[in-house]
């Protein structure tokens, strides 16, 4: 499979509420039903089959036939996709490391004959990589989409996740459980590089293939999620469609609602929280995102722009303490 359709994501950027709205799109567009556990009302055919939450896992593939001209689409998180020719123009590009694993999947050194599907009669189907790159490489095949975040919004909001992740290689940071590890060791020393090196990916991918390579906000997507998704879809189309279904699909993937999913499954819908703890983050933590002092703020903006990411892409909240004086 050469022809695979990407909508990557900075972890901690929307990847699970992406991952949900096509899936229930898909499922309501093939006939099926879901039951809104907020509202108790039966979305889609009443007489259609329920939606499997104890079979999903999560992708990273996604059986979309009837939704999306292609027959799979991926959504999580990658490396651009026909950006290794220009990785050795980037001096600091090869010798920066992912700070954890998942940020590039399909450069990981997995099993990629045998990538795990959702919504198929089949559980695997092969991905064949070195093709995907060609074909990316030279601006023709898949049509793909970023969605990133704000770089300080997306560190502080994967510090929380990592520290309540059930593996090591996530909740500890140089042999040191991360929640002793102050914010901005983590920000500077492992969050902002990785998130240069995933995002600058796409940036030149976008610049040399524009039809190809969109860069889409995550801010964007949380304030008009129909909309914003309707762009997805039609880019990873390549044409406008009618989606009926997709403002149920979007509000079935809101937070609240997987949240009752989660405690009605007793775990976490992405597997990675010991327990019945979810992974989707609680409304106390946001508050860490809006405490970043200006001299941490200005510190991040000038390593990114330094490492040739466009900082003009991002809106840059102004810090709690300048925002009091005002």
């Amino acid at each position: 499979m050469n022809s695979l359709p990407i909508l990557s994501t900075i972890p901690r950027s929307g990847t699970w509420f992406l991952r949900y709205a096509v899936s229930f799109l898909t499922h309501l567009d093939r006939g099926g039903r879901i039951d809104n556990r907020l509202t108790g009302r039966a979305v889609g055919d009443p007489a259609g089959p329920p939606f499997d939450f104890h079979r999903f896992r999560g992708g990273p593939l996604f059986s979309v036939r009837g939704t999306l001209p292609a027959d799979h689409l991926f959504v999580g998180h990658t490396v651009c996709p026909g950006f290794a020719a220009q990785a050795g123009d980037i001096d600091w590009w090869q010798r920066t490391a992912f700070h954890v694993p998942g940020y590039d999947y399909f450069h990981e050194g997995l099993n990629y004959r045998y990538t795990p599907v959702e919504l198929a009669p089949y559980l695997y189907t092969r991905v064949h990589v070195p093709a995907l790159e060609r074909s990316a490489r030279k601006g023709r095949g898949q049509r793909i989409v970023l969605v990133y975040r704000n770089p300080l919004d997306q560190a502080a909001s994967y510090y929380w996740y990592c520290q309540n992740h059930e593996e090591a290689l996530y909740n500890s940071f140089r042999g040191r459980p991360l929640t002793t590890v102050p914010f901005d060791d983590y920000l500077f020393e492992s969050a902002l590089p990785s998130y240069g090196k995933q995002f600058i990916s796409y940036q030149l991918m976008a610049a040399r293939h524009p039809d190809l390579v969109r860069l889409v906000s995550y801010e964007d997507l949380m304030d008009n999620p129909v909309e914003v998704m309707a762009a997805i879809l039609d880019h990873l189309s390549g044409t406008t469609g009618e989606r009926p279904a997709l403002a149920d699909a979007v509000r079935l993937a809101h937070s609240d609602h997987l949240k009752l999913i989660e405690k009605e499954l007793g775990r976490s819908l992405d597997g990675t929280r010991t327990g019945p703890r979810s992974h989707i983050r609680q409304a106390h933590m946001r508050a860490l995102e809006r405490r970043m002092a200006r001299p941490t703020r200005d510190q991040a903006i000038a390593l990114l722009g330094d490492l040739g990411v466009d900082i003009g892409l991002f809106e840059w909240a102004v810090p709690e303490e300048a925002a009091s004086a005002a």
